[in-house]
């Protein structure tokens, strides 16, 4: 499992702002986080997505058609607490090395259904200024370049194509723009923020 980056890995983070591992975690970990993910879907548990928080939340199936379910970390399932263990090692290691006080972080299920998409958009701003750095792990089995479905990260003036391929980990600034191409089957995947603020403190 990969708690460390090294210090090539670093640097490419530092030079584009996102940085792709492949086999992030340990194989039989990676399927037992599917099949949790698929858990609460069986349960009922995910919602469709909306953009905004608070009272300014709405549904905008024009512009993203995902479905969620947010990380409870106190009463998580057990593959979904070894993986949040090695974000949390992530998320010292990238504070420490490039100095962003990093506190805290949130996670949760997403489900894109045949035909879900998520036009361009960033992850950090006014209302979400304490998110820092975005981080997707994706739980998609022997996917195909025809299930598409991949996510376009913007940086140096360039687009950036990541396959959504299952136990593959990327992470970039969440200032970058970024979208989710329209899926041709169903994708699996944890989004997770790295913040500068503690989950509870709300009102800054």
């Amino acid at each position: 499992m990969h708690t460390n980056l090294s210090e090539g890995q670093l640097d490419v983070f530092a030079r584009d702002g996102y940085l792709l591992i492949d086999n992030f975690l340990e194989e039989d970990i990676a399927l037992q986080l599917l099949e949790e993910l698929k858990h609460w879907k069986e349960q009922e548990a995910f919602r469709i997505a909306g953009i905004g928080k608070l009272t300014q939340h709405k549904i905008e199936e024009d512009f993203r058609k995902d479905e969620i379910k947010w990380i409870d970390r106190e009463n998580c399932l057990p593959a979904t607490k070894v993986y949040l263990q090695s974000l949390e090692s992530l998320m010292k290691q990238l504070s420490r090395e490039f100095y962003l006080s990093l506190k805290d972080f949130e996670s949760m299920y997403a489900i894109y259904p045949e035909g879900a998409f998520y036009k361009k958009h960033k992850d950090r701003f006014q209302q979400q200024a304490h998110r820092i750095i975005s981080v997707v792990l994706y739980l998609n089995i022997a996917w195909e370049e025809k299930d598409a479905g991949e996510l376009l990260i913007y940086s140096n003036k360039q687009s950036i194509k990541v396959e959504p391929k299952f136990n593959r980990l990327v992470f970039f600034k969440s200032e970058l723009l970024h979208e989710v191409l329209s899926c041709n089957n169903t994708r699996y995947s944890i989004t997770t923020w790295l913040k500068d603020q503690f989950n509870e403190v709300n009102f800054l």
